[in-house]
């Protein structure tokens, strides 16, 4: 009998101790959730690499931010990925606990390059996309987008349609 009950307290002392790291897991994930939105803030640009946090002094962090290595980086229009590794640390029981979180950032153009065809496309001045010049065009002042006349693209009416009722 008192075998069964020192199994039943240990087990009740393992789950309390698991629960009690589940906390301070929890509380790593989200101190470093909230210093990794605060670095978004600052453009990933921080005045200090490493610090305390503000109530909580057991917790402490470290950023890291370095050039990424990979093939979508390019140098001729100024792209270059760079990789934020944050870790937060704390002490429990005489051990050091850590929790990372890493993010990619686009630094340079974060936009593609303007393309001439889109350009003209949105302006009006675009070829049809098969490139064909001289090819007769539909005639579509008559049709109707809301979908009630022969032509139409909703698809209320009869004869050609593209969503089709």
């Amino acid at each position: 009998m008192a075998g069964g009950f020192l199994v039943i307290l240990n087990l009740f002392s393992a789950s309390v101790r698991s629960v009690d790291f589940s906390g301070q897991y929890l509380k790593g994930v989200t101190l470093a959730n909230s210093k990794i939105n605060e670095l978004e803030i600052l453009n990933f640009e921080p005045d200090e690499y490493s610090g305390n946090f503000e109530n909580e002094e057991s917790y402490h962090w470290e950023v890291d931010i370095a050039p990424h290595d990979s093939p979508l980086n390019d140098p001729d229009s100024g792209i270059q990925l760079q990789k934020i590794l944050l870790k937060v640390f704390w002490e429990d029981r005489g051990q050091t606990r850590n929790v990372e979180l890493a993010t990619l950032r686009l630094e340079g153009q974060a936009h593609p390059v303007s393309n001439t065809y889109l350009e003209k496309l949105f302006t009006g001045g675009a070829s049809p996309a098969s490139g064909g010049e001289g090819e007769a065009s539909e005639d579509t002042t008559n049709a109707n987008v809301c979908g009630s006349s022969t032509t139409n693209v909703s698809g209320a009416g009869s004869g050609s349609n593209v969503s089709g009722n």
